[in-house]
């Protein structure tokens, strides 16, 4: 970063307890120009014993117990005891390199270390801490990105066992992120196009994954802009690119994210006296952020660097020159609350440069849980699977009364009938399935029907299960919400049958029967033979009409003309044409009459007129 000189003359989910590494691997800081600090005590301490004098990146790493191994400014690697064990090898950092340096351990493997440098390449080199009877030494060296920048990060997969690295080309937009697995470092990375294009002066400053390790957040130095995204740490992926930008960023260089993960403390670089700022990052919104920007201090004799967070909870901030390191000893505080403090912690041995040692960012293990959300709508409800880590790539297989839905392997379903729903998750990120409780979904169902008993009267049939009603013509109140309910009628009606949800009567469903009482005729008696002669037995050609009425009665001879009309209650001939007696033999009626609904009828018939 020697180019500072140039620009300068011409114009920059978690509480603090739990942020710390409980592993301790973080605990030994050697930084700086022969600057150190020790955290495996109560309270952080200076230490003495570093040979490394550096301006700005540099990284070092400590054993489970918090003993330290490693450190490295990117140029040389030393050993706990301040040997030096890379002579030989050309690493790819530098002085002025803002994150000239990282040390990762193999996971699965506490003798296997990895060193990645960076500055206009990247490159790994592999470090066997068995080798040299224990010294260390090393083990192979690979160039992964030729045309790298300044900036590198990494962060625990969702797995809590391998590491994500992420780099930057030059020239581009270009991210790459590399897999670190208890097989190696795989050189293949995921590319991620997004963000601002970074040259050799626009990849100054730090870029770092927020404690959560689902956002990462990039200085662009002169673009008075540092950018925002969010991260899969399943797959190593970035997305929706966020720009905030203010003329108080021109020197972008320091960030850090709170460990609660919702606020970003910023600052520039080289530009004495220039501030450090909070910003409220909990709503994604770049306008939003923009107005959040709060100064919480400034340095009178000296710039800022590097801004990292500590194993204590504590933000710690470079100043270059200094005997001291500012601190943010609440950094999960809105504003003043933060309580930023310049003369935070006091250097006894060495002095602060512009950089902070390089971390591997491990997120909290989260005991992943799934649950069932319902949107309650009626009878046609929505179930998503919701889980407290927020990662993508994830398998759904959802369960009704324990037995599998064949097909149903999305986030979301939508239950077709009543039962006990359920959601099993696989993912990358778990490692064994996780399943919910089950939720009780009922989804209303109505079957119904009717059947004919005889002529005029139907039996209305439902069944659900809920409460059940009925419409139609001449339903009664105190049949309407009975399952099975006999009506009179005639011809063809429809009813309609509901079943409700008994705690929601505006939720229900409904079937419309489609019913047909038939054409119900009347009861009539039409006698086939009459003697009208006197005795007063049979006399008459009577018709009886029971459940309707006659309307006419009309009696034709042998040729077909009409020799009587009887209308309504004349329903009876007397055997007589014109006062004289019919002669013996047969002849035709024809009677029109209605039943008792209004309905017409017409029968045709023959009499035998005997003497």
């Amino acid at each position: 970063m020697l180019r500072f000189i140039i620009l300068f003359a011409a114009i920059l989910l978690i509480s603090p307890e739990l942020s710390a590494q409980s592993s301790k691997r973080d605990n030994i800081w050697l930084f700086g120009y022969n600057a150190g600090i020790n955290f495996n005590g109560k309270k952080p301490v200076g230490l003495s014993n570093n040979v490394l004098s550096q301006r700005e990146g540099c990284s070092s790493i400590s054993d489970e117990k918090g003993n330290l191994v490693l450190y490295t400014d990117g140029i040389r690697i030393w050993n706990k005891k301040n040997k030096l064990i890379s002579i030989g090898t050309e690493l790819s950092g530098d002085d002025t390199s803002t994150q000239s340096a990282l040390i990762i351990p193999k996971p699965g493997n506490a003798n296997i270390y990895y060193v990645f440098t960076t500055f206009t390449k990247l490159v790994c080199v592999t470090i066997d801490m068995r080798l040299d009877k224990g010294n260390g030494g090393v083990v192979s060296k690979m160039v992964l990105l030729e045309n790298s920048t300044e900036k590198l990060a990494s962060v625990r997969h969702c797995n809590n066992k391998d590491v994500w690295i992420l780099a930057h080309e030059n020239g581009n937009r270009v991210f790459r992120s590399y897999l670190l697995t208890d097989k190696g470092i795989n050189p293949a990375s995921v590319v991620s196009k997004i963000g601002t294009s970074l040259d050799y002066y626009k990849s100054v400053g730090n870029m770092k994954f927020s404690q959560q390790g689902d956002k990462l957040a990039m200085a662009v130095y002169g673009k008075g802009q540092y950018q925002l995204f969010n991260f899969d740490n399943s797959a190593g992926v970035l997305s929706d690119e966020i720009s905030i930008r203010h003329i108080d960023f021109l020197s972008a260089y320091g960030l850090e994210f709170s460990p609660n993960g919702e606020f970003l403390y910023v600052s520039e670089t080289v530009n004495v006296g220039s501030p450090i700022f909070q910003l409220d990052i909990s709503v994604m919104d770049a306008k939003k952020i923009v107005a959040s920007k709060t100064e919480i201090g400034r340095p009178p004799e000296s710039y800022f660097g590097s801004l990292q967070l500590g194993p204590d909870g504590k933000i710690y901030v470079a100043r270059h020159g200094m005997k001291y390191l500012g601190v943010i000893n609440n950094p999960d505080q809105k504003g003043y609350g933060c309580s930023y403090v310049n003369d935070g912690f006091a250097l006894p041995y060495g002095t602060s440069s512009m950089g902070l040692p390089n971390y591997t960012v491990s997120p909290p293990e989260i005991v992943p849980v799934v649950s069932v959300q319902s949107d309650g709508k009626c009878n046609d409800a929505t179930l998503t699977a919701e889980m407290n880590t927020h990662v993508s790539g994830n398998k759904f297989q959802w369960y009704q009364d324990n037995e599998i839905i064949k097909g149903a392997t999305k986030k979301t379903y939508n239950p077709q009938s009543s039962g006990k729903y359920a959601v099993a998750v696989t993912g990358a990120c778990l490692e064994k399935p996780v399943r919910s409780a089950s939720v009780d979904v009922k989804i209303l169902e109505i079957t119904a029907d009717w059947s004919a008993l005889e002529c005029g009267l139907l039996e209305l049939s439902v069944q659900g299960n809920g409460e059940t009603l009925w419409y139609g013509k001449g339903m009664s109140d105190e049949n309407k919400n009975l399952e099975k309910v006999q009506v009179t009628g005639s011809g063809k009606d429809v009813y309609y049958a509901r079943v409700l949800d008994e705690n929601n009567s505006s939720c229900y469903v409904e079937k419309k029967l489609d019913v047909n009482f038939g054409i119900c005729d009347a009861s009539v008696f039409v006698p086939d033979i009459f003697t009208p002669n006197g005795d007063h037995i049979n006399d008459l050609f009577e018709v009886v009409i029971s459940d309707g009425e006659g309307v006419q009665l009309r009696i034709y001879d042998r040729w077909g003309k009409v020799i009587y009309v009887g209308e309504k209650d004349r329903m009876h001939w007397d055997g007589m044409i014109n006062n004289v007696d019919a002669l013996t033999g047969a002849y035709t009626y024809i009677l029109q009459y209605k039943n008792n609904r209004g309905h017409d009828f017409t029968r045709r018939g023959t009499v035998i007129l005997q003497r």
